[in-house]
């Protein structure tokens, strides 16, 4: 009875979920442990209920010399037993001294989930299911609060992780581990036991062995049911959330240094939506944000200064620019080094942007082809000015934008053209005589332009160099 009311609410949880659709082939990530001997066993006579095949991925961490390989033979024989296709990866010395060097947890964590992808890839598993049971949701979260968590840090484990190449499935999230280890008792179900997880070292080990007892016995004897409804909730409402922050996302801009965000438009958002946006942004980024760095953040966006940067971790900065501000990996910045004089009719080599500028001057009658790009510009050749130049943008800089009759501020163009505010200086400025005649790829000046009386046009082009 026990063993089918628990088949019964896995077989539930998946289903709601839409965790496994017909035909799917599932790769059951089988560290040796009871969770995931469980979830093998359980998923194993669920199968055809479920329509579904299964196949049995390990990966070999290494850490426990002896154990480890006794790990893997032991998963190596439940695979047999059960009779499913089998795949097992290894952590190679230079990835296990990358990650006794840093994060322990998390750069092991992410190297198991690329191993297990890659089984499933191998094995044309289209999900990977892992153990994590309720009493893992519950130490999550109360992990998660000791380090001052955001909201979005509530929503703990998920059911269903989309971002990873394979989607990660978790079908006993309903199950508390007292069920698991009930399930695994009255199935007569042998598994391995990590000696890792007695060493109260890790703070993880702190809470399962020391902490959780302590908040079941002299607090809430339900704290896993708890602790699981909040996550679901708090999933919930994060959904919600990243809807709204994807429609401020585009509203604003990205920003990234080809989509800046507008800082009066962040500017004029709630504090709890400054405070998602910017923590949207930089995870992303794979940014993981103390809450410190994002108050430094948002003070440094709300300040009245026109600049400004702080380093956010994972190599990224936050660079505030006048009213955009992006949030990039710092980059080479590649300048206009000089002012140059145009050949005309002629080719200009501009060897810091590996680029010439081509003046081509030809009759209005005859009728050339326009290329694909619009890095090209035609002017009236009888109406400038010489020298023709190029140089990079001034403090000042102002030109008059075909169609209008005054006159606008480079700056304010670039702006409008979405040129990230690190590559302004790159952008080629084209002068005839002292008068500004085209910010390339932006915008070309009326005092040049081409009408009825025009005899002779000069098409400047820019083209990498040969």
């Amino acid at each position: 009875m026990l063993l089918f009311a628990f088949r019964q609410k896995l077989k539930d949880c998946v289903e709601r979920m839409e965790m496994t659709p017909p035909g799917s082939r599932v790769l059951i990530a089988a560290s040796g442990g009871v969770d995931s001997t469980v979830l093998l066993d359980a998923l194993f006579h669920l199968k055809e209920a479920l329509r579904i095949e299964l196949s049995v991925g390990h990966v070999q961490h290494g850490f426990r010399g002896a154990e480890s390989e006794e790990d893997e033979r032991f998963v190596f024989s439940l695979a047999e037993r059960y009779d499913l296709p089998f795949s097992a990866r290894r952590f190679e010395p230079d990835e296990t001294k990358k990650i006794r060097s840093g994060n322990l947890e998390g750069l092991a964590r992410d190297l198991r989930y690329a191993k297990l992808v890659d089984m499933a890839l191998e094995l044309e598993c289209s999900q990977i299911a892992t153990g994590h049971s309720m009493t893992d949701q519950a130490e999550t979260l109360l992990y998660r609060l000791m380090r001052s968590t955001g909201y979005s840090g509530l929503c703990g484990v998920l059911s269903v992780r989309a971002d990873l190449a394979v989607p990660v499935i978790r079908p006993l999230l309903g199950h508390t581990r007292e069920e698991i280890l009930q399930y695994a008792e009255a199935a007569h179900l042998p598994f391995r036991q990590d000696s890792s997880n007695e060493d109260e070292r890790f703070a993880r080990n702190r809470i399962r062995h020391s902490l959780l007892p302590l908040i079941r016995e002299q607090f809430n004897p339900n704290i896993e049911e708890a602790l699981a409804r909040l996550a679901q909730t708090a999933q919930s409402e994060e959904s919600f959330w990243n809807l709204h922050l994807q429609r401020l996302q585009k509203e604003l801009g990205g920003a990234a240094p080809d989509s800046p965000c507008h800082r009066s438009g962040f500017l004029s958002l709630t504090e709890a939506e400054r405070r998602r946006l910017f923590r949207f942004y930089c995870r992303e980024r794979e940014i993981e944000l103390s809450y410190q760095q994002t108050e430094d953040a948002l003070k440094l966006l709300e300040s009245a200064r026109p600049k400004g940067e702080i380093h956010l971790g994972a190599g990224y900065r936050l660079y505030l620019r006048q009213n955009e501000f992006v949030i990039s990996q710092p980059c080479e910045k590649t300048l206009i080094k000089q002012e140059y004089i145009v050949n005309a009719p002629g080719a200009t080599p501009i060897p810091e942007l590996q680029l010439e500028i081509l003046a081509e001057i030809a009759p209005s009658d005859i009728i050339r082809l326009k290329p694909s790009h619009n890095l090209w510009a035609d002017f009236d050749a009888d109406k400038i000015a010489e020298p023709i130049t190029l140089r990079k943008r001034r403090e000042g800089d102002r030109i008059q934008p075909l169609g209008l009759n005054g006159s606008k501020k480079v700056k304010k163009i670039l702006q409008e053209n979405r040129v990230a505010i690190e590559k302004r200086n790159s952008i080629p400025i084209v002068c005839f005589g002292s008068e500004i005649a085209w910010v390339a790829g932006c915008c070309q000046s009326e005092r040049f332009r081409l009408d009825e009386h025009t005899k002779r046009i000069l098409r400047l082009t820019l083209q990498h160099m040969e």
